[in-house]
């Protein structure tokens, strides 16, 4: 259907429309807060077509769109339309196209034949209020959240109603006073919404009950109908009163039949029948019974009464309040027990009662706790509260949840007996896993970690504690297409517990109406280690064949660190700009990880499912196709680490993703140089990069220093729609070592970026020559000379940088020296286990060879050939060490291969570097290291002492202007420097894998952060 006003045309959504939406969100930016994300035709079709709208009405200027009104079910709760998303283009304002697309979606759900319709919006956006308003919403007076309801469906449907309506205009007869602020009429704990409508002589009056969602009044020309009551709050299993009272304004005697509407837990035995000729009053009574305390979210339980003047029906309507004599509720502070370990009970009872009373409350005998006491006898004033403390000993684990027997005795002497299990406790341990109800939570525990899944909406979530809120949640799934909300509200069918050896598993079943005969199990699975299971099973047990069904999981997180695999990269996300999920585009893996201040969380979902971020959640989607009468599917599950892995690569592994080299982690605006190698070969110029990775495009500037002199500026503004910005700077004749900062503006973020970069320039020599009776194989690039003589030992004795010795050795023979005998020093790896005295017995070679890293960059090498053949532990190991340069640059790369492991299992086992500094003389060194923010140094030959070296430790001499650098392996797990007076030495341990990272060495006359070095770990060899 299409509707237009002037040229402005409202229409029903389909994917021609996507591109205008997606141009509609881009340009509305600043009337939702400046957000400078990005929407793109793409993510509007993905959207539109998984999101569940019953329909999606769009308001065209042509060929513009320029407002968006979505129409679905509503999710919290029942009898109800709601408007998920309402928007006006900015310079479109003001021209009353939000009232045409919110009196559409009206007009809509009237002809659907709903009662009610709902939307949200923030308390800010005061300039829409009378807007809603004049369409018949009212604003909930409500702290946590602005939530606004329609009725006027409700009045449209209502008989008695009709003949009024043929004289009245529900919008233009509207005298309804509009008042900025929260409305509501408020009367015995009861608030009421008021319709007033007046044309002429014509008039009518409608109340509508906030809490029951129905009229509780209606007053026209000829007559006046009321349900009331004294109190809104009612106790359960009390008889109360109620008062129907009708006015007849007419002169004639009317019919008048009146007759409870009974639903659910409240039963009202009532039914009159009668001529009124002037006005009636009537006095009924009604109980309820046992069950669920309502939820503000939900309409609650209401007492119905059907009515009937002269054959015109209508229903009135009150919503209720039921509560039990008195409120329990406790807990008991800790999240793992131990048997024999006494704990404490704190329970709240609080007097729900309109008087004083005593309250008696009586704890079952249970095997999994022992009490100090069991009976309790506690005053309380009306609607006093006490805190109870009981203490209790663990006897056995397992979920506590005693059904206490309660005795309210009133003033008078009634008494009214009860009986409250809404108190639940999980009694955790290691190694222990078992399930649990609590009075709004189901529980799964195992061992130090819990899942709740709270009854009122089957929101999941879990924690390595025992708190409900937690940063992770998974929301009740969707089965479409269309999408249903259904599950978010339904009955669930069955709800169980089962455990195996390693996990305790919590079962939900439902049965669909929105596709019929399709039963839906959801299982949640709970291991020790920290890891959450949830997948579903669907049985078709109808006669109805489907040619495909679609399963839509929603979940959200409140990400903290969080690392996204995004257009084939890893991007690790700011530690404190906040990140949602409409924030994200090009997810090219099938997980997430998060550092989460020290508490990891991660996700990965089944490889053949599709995933989108969707608004603030995020979603992955199955599907069944054909789906047979009879047929069974159990669909692939989805993964929650809370804990179980530590780090993005262990989240990644376990999601099953494969690749060759290690991915490089990207920053999520990146500043790439030279497409990501960090080494420039002989050029003028190198390319540089600015990207994000969020939905919005660049806008700003970025200052280049070329090591200490500014190099260029260059500009991009969000007019130009750039994610990627690329340009070049220039090179030339700048250092081998060069380091690159970046001075980048973009929108209102101002950041300092700095990169390290290796340029090229001339080549490596390589050649051999006799010293002392042995052969010694010498590289140099022109300013690091390397020398090694695998026929004195396997390893390098000489390290040079500008002429400089940095390596201490006794080349050409080995000597005793210190706690070493026999001690040739040098540099060296060899496996753990094995000494240099036990090396020397083995055979070495070597051979200059040219490697790859990679980027594709040619590395000069030394190669150093041992083999094996005597050592016990490691007899049959072949393994080779790489010593590579690159033409010109103060940079030493060394890593290890092992070509045959003769055998040996290497998981436990290490590589051992050890590095002896020279100095001339030992006093002339220095290590400067960094030591809980402030940095110290130690001067060498002194004294005996150890150190645990981190990123950025720099070795020093008095006689050159030079640093030395030692940077750890990426796979390093110890990096230490030990000094006496005879010896200063370097030691590296990394696990002994067939191939270990590379470690570098390098030289500088500038202070180098250990950050900036690690950039090197990009750089790996095969």
């Amino acid at each position: 259907m299409i509707q237009s006003t002037d040229k402005i045309v409202i229409a029903e959504y389909h994917e021609s429309f996507a591109a205008g939406i997606a141009k509609m969100w881009n340009l509305s930016r600043d009337s939702w807060g400046g957000d400078t994300s990005v929407m793109t035709e793409e993510q509007v079709k993905t959207k539109e077509a998984n999101n569940g709208n019953i329909t999606l009405y769009l308001a065209l200027d042509g060929e513009e769109v320029v407002g968006y009104c979505g129409l679905s079910e509503y999710k919290e709760d029942t009898g109800s339309l709601y408007i998920p998303l309402l928007n006006v283009r900015p310079d479109y304002h003001g021209r009353k196209i939000g009232k045409m697309l919110v009196m559409r979606a009206l007009q809509k759900t009237i002809e659907l034949g709903w009662p009610r319709l709902d939307l949200y919006t923030w308390p800010g956006n005061v300039k829409a209020v009378p807007l809603y308003k004049k369409c018949g919403f009212f604003w909930e007076d409500r702290d946590d959240t602005t939530h606004l309801m329609n009725f006027i469906p409700a009045v449209h449907h209502t008989q008695l109603l009709k003949p009024a309506f043929e004289k009245l205009d529900w919008y233009s007869s509207s005298m309804r006073e509009i008042d900025v602020k929260p409305d509501g009429i408020k009367e015995n704990g009861f608030t009421f919404y008021e319709y007033i409508w007046e044309s002429g002589e014509v008039s009518a009056r409608v109340r509508f009950e906030r809490s029951g969602r129905g009229i509780s009044l209606i007053e026209t020309n000829d007559y006046l109908l009321e349900l009331s009551m004294d109190h809104h709050e009612v106790i359960e299993n009390e008889i109360q009163n109620f008062q129907l009272k009708l006015i007849n304004k007419t002169g004639s005697p009317v019919s008048f039949k009146a007759e409870g509407n009974n639903q659910g837990r409240v039963e009202a035995v009532f039914e009159h029948d009668l001529m009124a000729e002037s006005d009636e009053a009537i006095t009924g009574q009604f109980i309820v019974h046992e069950g669920e305390e309502p939820s503000i979210w939900k309409t609650h339980p209401s007492l119905g009464v059907k009515v009937w003047v002269n054959g015109e029906e209508c229903e009135l309507r009150l919503g209720l309040l039921p509560k039990q004599p008195a409120r329990i509720t406790g807990g008991s502070k800790g999240n793992l027990r131990f048997i024999n370990q006494e704990n404490e009970l704190e329970i709240e009872v609080e007097n729900n009662l309109e008087e004083d009373a005593v309250f008696h409350l009586s704890f079952p005998v249970s095997d999994l706790v022992e009490l100090e006491e069991r009976e309790f006898r506690i005053n309380l004033h009306k609607k006093g509260r006490k805190l109870l403390k009981v203490p209790f000993i663990v006897k056995k684990y397992g979920f506590y949840q005693p059904e206490m027997a309660v005795l309210a005795t009133k003033e008078n002497g009634d008494q009214l007996a009860f009986t409250c299990s809404s108190m639940g406790i999980p009694l955790k341990s290691f190694g222990q896993k078992f399930g649990g109800e609590s009075k709004d939570y189901w529980h799964i525990c195992n061992g130090i970690c819990q899942v709740n899944i709270r009854k009122l909406d089957y929101k999941i979530t879990a924690g390595r504690n025992e708190s409900v809120n937690q940063p992770f949640a998974f929301f009740a799934p969707k089965l479409g297409k269309p999408f249903s909300t259904e599950f978010s509200k339904a009955k669930p069918a069955a709800a169980e517990w089962f455990a195996d050896d390693t996990a305790i598993t919590f079962k939900l079943v439902f049965k669909s109406e929105a596709f019929t005969g399709i039963l839906v199990s959801l299982y949640t699975s709970l291991y020790g280690e920290g890891l959450v299971k949830v997948w579903a099973e669907l049985i078709n047990e109808g006669a109805e064949r489907y040619e495909n069904l679609f399963f839509s999981q929603p979940l959200y997180y409140d990400m903290q660190q969080p690392y996204f695999p995004l257009d084939n990269e890893v991007i690790e996300f700011s530690d404190i700009k906040e990140l949602g999920f409409m924030e994200l585009s090009g997810i090219t893996e099938n997980w997430f990880f998060a550092d989460h201040n020290g508490e990891p969380v991660g996700f990965c979902w089944p490889k053949n499912a599709k995933s989108n971020p969707d608004g603030w959640q995020f979603y992955y989607q199955q599907e069944t196709g054909f789906f047979e009468s009879g047929d069974q599917i159990i669909l692939a599950p989805g993964y929650l680490s809370i804990g179980a892995f530590r780090t993005w690569e262990e989240m990644r592994h376990f999601a099953g993703v494969e690749s060759g080299y290690e991915k490089n982690v990207q920053h999520e605006k990146a500043l790439i140089i030279n497409r990501g190698n960090p080494v420039a070969k002989e050029q003028d110029t190198a390319e540089f990069t600015i990207k994000t990775y969020r939905s919005s495009y660049l806008n700003g500037t970025i200052d280049f220093y070329l090591n200490t002199d500014k190099n260029q500026t260059s500009n991009f503004s969000q007019e130009q729609e750039l994610r990627v910005f690329k340009s070049s700077f220039p090179i030339k004749d700048t250092e081998p070592l060069s380091i690159i900062n970046a001075e980048i503006t973009l929108d209102s973020e101002k950041k300092q970026v700095r990169e390290l970069l290796l340029v090229q320039r001339g080549n490596v020599r390589m050649f051999t020559e006799e010293h002392g009776g042995k052969t010694v194989y010498i590289m140099d690039n022109g300013i690091i000379s390397l020398k090694g003589a695998p026929d004195f030992y396997p390893g390098l004795f000489s390290l040079t940088y500008k002429k400089r010795e940095w390596l201490d050795s006794s080349f050409p023979e080995p000597v005793a020296k210190g706690w070493w005998n026999p001690w040739t020093g040098g540099m060296k790896t060899v496996p753990s286990q094995m000494s240099v005295f036990s090396l020397l017995k083995e055979t070495s070679s070597a051979e200059f060879t040219s490697v790859k890293d990679s980027y594709g960059n040619e590395w000069s090498a030394l190669a150093i050939h041992t083999k094996v053949v005597h050592h016990s532990i490691w007899k049959g190991l072949e393994y080779t060490q790489y010593f590579a340069l690159l033409p010109g640059v103060p940079l030493l790369a060394h890593w290890v291969k092992a070509e045959n492991a003769g055998g040996k299992y290497l998981l436990n086992e290490k590589w051992i570097t050890d590095i002896f500094i020279s100095g001339g003389s030992l006093k002339d060194l220095t290590l400067t290291v960094s030591d809980k923010g402030a940095e110290s140094a130690y001067q060498a030959g002194v004294e005996e002492q150890s150190f645990v070296l981190i990123d950025g430790s720099r070795i020093s001499s008095c006689r050159s202007p030079e640093n030395m650098y030692v940077v750890r392996s990426k796979d390093n797990e110890f990096l230490g420097a030990y000094m006496n007076k005879e010896a200063f030495e370097v030691i590296s341990e990394r696990n002994a894998g067939l191939l270990a990272k590379p470690g570098f060495i390098a030289f500088d006359e500038r202070s180098i952060e250990g950050r900036l070095l690690n950039r090197l770990h990009n750089l790996e060899f095969r």
